[in-house]
């Protein structure tokens, strides 16, 4: 399957590639604003809250992925880190997780499409799968799949399974966030069934 990175995917995103055995990121792939690609989506106590990985040039530009610089003239690795430990210091496996998060926000790849890489990898670690990533981008025939899903609609994708949320009493259950939310609620086991029967 040819597909593209994102950050944290999303909940469909992440079923998708679950249910995928031979994985190829798109190196071809251009950036897009107000796209999963440089963002992801978290629930906090005042409902989503947007985590955006900020680039140099703005986000207007159509560079393909692996062109596009991260900007670390602010702090930004440190707030998402900070928004995530606040959202997320109640849920069930977030102390699981917490000590290789922090590792991983804090390296640095110069370029998007290698960081998006590096969270990819982690994702993939904490469901223990064994999907294969694929680097021959000289592959004819290939499925592709482009999530439908982005910040502005992402909540209408009302085919995922249920589960409980942090902040559920106070907003609702709110589908299709970030992985992050359903991997720190539920652990990475219970996430997978969840995933896989979505």
């Amino acid at each position: 399957m040819l597909t593209e990175l994102q950050y944290f995917g999303s909940i469909s995103y992440i079923s998708a590639l679950l249910k995928a055995k031979d994985i190829c990121f798109d190196q071809n792939d251009r950036f897009t604003k107000m796209s999963f690609k440089n963002r992801t989506i978290i629930g906090s106590a005042q409902g989503p809250l947007n985590l955006t990985i900020p680039i140099i040039g703005g986000r207007d530009q159509k560079n393909r992925l692996t062109e596009i610089r991260i900007d670390y003239s602010t702090s930004w690795q440190n707030h998402h880190l900070k928004s995530i430990q606040s959202c997320y210091k109640r849920a069930p496996f977030f102390d699981y997780y917490e000590e290789s998060l922090k590792v991983l926000l804090a390296s640095q790849s110069e370029f998007l499409f290698d960081y998006l890489l590096l969270t990819n990898q982690w994702v993939q670690k904490q469901f223990k799968n064994s999907w294969i990533i694929d680097s021959n981008l000289d592959i004819i025939n290939e499925q592709v799949y482009r999530d439908e899903w982005l910040p502005k609609n992402y909540q209408l994708c009302t085919n995922l399974n249920r589960y409980q949320q942090v902040f559920e009493i106070q907003n609702g259950f709110i589908s299709n966030l970030s992985i992050l939310d359903m991997l720190f609620c539920c652990g990475g086991r219970q996430a997978q069934e969840l995933l896989k029967s979505s």
